[in-house]
């Protein structure tokens, strides 16, 4: 029976389309669009409905990079020709038009599912072709001048492991990727570049089953990832000897993977707490008010007046604590106009002023000349820097820089260009460095997840709001420490946002 994952949000045109492909005899399962990484590699068949939106072409693009011996359909419905444009260029082999109609859509579903299994068996048909043809010239003579020039002319890099796990041979995309020559990787231990388990071994040695994985390694002094399957060869007699590695770059992948599911976690997260606060605050109100009419009747030199007053306080915390996560929680809508980026962090700067010069920190600005505007909410841009540039006046205030004579936060922007699946995108930069203390591990890791804080009074909000903020006006921001020490906290924001912007 075919397996089949649709990739989408759950409507009933969506359920009503799984149901007429399970009345096709095949199997069908729904998955969220930052969920596609649970998709087996195995599926036959990937329906993935897209719109306008960024991060749904993206996604289609890791897809379609990922399941490569997969047919990736496209699921529109709405009568725009510019999303069948995108999910081509993104990397979809067919698409179909779902227009609301049951009998049409129907119709439509069953011809793609056909088209989409014949695809899946000739794609099979030609890897297998493909596989054959390098074990043979493997079983021939793995050292032959011959299967070398094979091997060599392939772009997927490959790698020959012998029955012993060691690595008989490799190709110059191997070598490439890996950094190493031929001579250098011939003779190592498969086990030990991987870092597999006795388990694994035992699957792919003895038990003839393919392993699949990932490994991060430092190429070109840059950390990837990369990707590979790890299967078992076997000689025409049928014995196993051995096995083939098949490996590629999955950073780009990998992190566009990551980011999807981030962005889903915090909109679930982000509607959960708000029903939340929402529940909370109305009793928190009669709480006070109540401890506000008991203060009246009491005498404030009493003991439990000053305890009244202790536990209003607390009440104060917690609503406080109640807004910050309503504000992240609630989904307020920019609004877009054009404006100078300098604008707005000369605006913060201007707010900061005092602190800065309490805390003894110079502010050096390096702008870059003839930034073009931007199109972005002044205001929610005005809350991300404000709240960064906070961030590095508390982290440097907090610590004793021994051996430095000053303190300083740098600010500066730049113009640039980011490829991607779909070509090079104009960008500009905002860095905002400090020489404070720099970012521990494990701020890297979750420094953007709701409610991690490091702060003894923090919410853990503030970096969480900044990602929402920063993710619906389509750019990133990232984290890292300066080589010389302290931390830079960068941001990109699109000079030409996708189309959805401008309605």
């Amino acid at each position: 029976m075919p397996n089949i994952a649709i990739v989408s949000g759950l409507s009933m045109q969506i359920v009503q389309m799984q149901r007429a492909i399970k009345l096709q005899a095949n199997k069908v399962e729904i998955y969220a669009h930052s969920s596609f990484a649970a998709i087996p590699q195995n599926i036959d068949l990937i329906y993935f409905e897209v719109d306008n939106t960024a991060s749904h072409i993206e996604s289609l693009e890791a897809i379609a990079s990922i399941y490569l011996q997969t047919p990736l359909i496209s699921i529109i419905t709405q009568d725009k020709i510019a999303y069948a444009i995108h999910s081509i260029r993104a990397g979809a082999t067919d698409m179909i038009f779902l227009t609301g109609n049951p009998v049409k859509d129907n119709i439509e579903i069953a011809n793609s599912v056909y088209r989409g299994l014949k695809k899946r068996q000739k794609l099979i048909a030609t890897h297998q072709v493909f596989t054959e043809k390098v074990y043979e010239s493997i079983a021939n003579n793995a050292e032959s001048s011959d299967t070398g020039n094979f091997l060599n002319q392939m772009q997927q890099a490959v790698i020959v492991v012998g029955q012993n796990a060691k690595i008989i041979s490799s190709n110059r995309a191997a070598e490439k990727l890996l950094s190493n020559k031929h001579h250098e990787l011939q003779g190592k231990d498969i086990v030990d570049l991987l870092s597999l388990s006795d388990y694994d071994i035992e699957k792919i040695f003895s038990s003839g089953e393919t392993h699949r994985g990932e490994l991060n390694i430092t190429h070109l002094n840059h950390e990837i990832t990369i990707g590979y399957t790890l299967s078992p060869r076997f000689l025409h007699n049928g014995q196993q000897d051995g096995a083939l590695m098949l490996f590629k770059d999955i950073t780009q992948e990998k992190s566009l993977r990551l980011q999807a599911e981030k962005t889903e976690k915090m909109q679930t997260l982000g509607e959960i707490v708000a029903a939340i606060s929402h529940e909370v605050k109305n009793p928190l109100a009669g709480i006070k008010s109540m401890i506000q009419a008991m203060l009246l009747d009491m005498n404030a030199e009493s003991e439990n007046y000053h305890y009244l007053l202790r536990i209003q306080q607390e009440v104060d915390r917690i609503n406080t604590f109640i807004e910050d996560t309503f504000a992240f929680a609630r989904h307020k809508k920019p609004y877009i106009v054009k404006v100078d980026i300098a604008t707005i962090i000369n605006s913060v700067v201007t707010l900061l002023t005092e602190n800065l010069k309490e805390n003894h920190i110079d502010l050096v600005k390096n702008y870059a000349d003839d930034l073009p505007q931007l199109k972005v909410d002044p205001d929610q841009l005005h809350q991300v820097f404000l709240n960064i540039l906070l961030n590095s006046i508390e982290a440097i205030s907090d610590v004793k820089l021994s051996g430095r004579s000053s303190s300083f936060i740098k600010i500066s922007t730049r113009e640039l260009e980011i490829s991607d699946g779909s070509g090079p995108k104009k960008y500009v930069e905002i860095n905002f460095q400090d020489n404070g203390p720099g970012f521990g591990q494990s701020v890297f890791e979750k420094a953007f997840d709701p409610f991690f804080t490091t702060k003894p009074s923090g919410t853990g909000l503030g970096l969480s709001i900044c990602y929402k903020i920063i993710n619906e006006h389509y750019g990133r921001i990232d984290l890292k420490n300066d080589k010389s020490g302290g931390a830079i906290t960068s941001i990109k924001l699109p000079v030409h946002p996708p189309s959805r912007y401008d309605k």
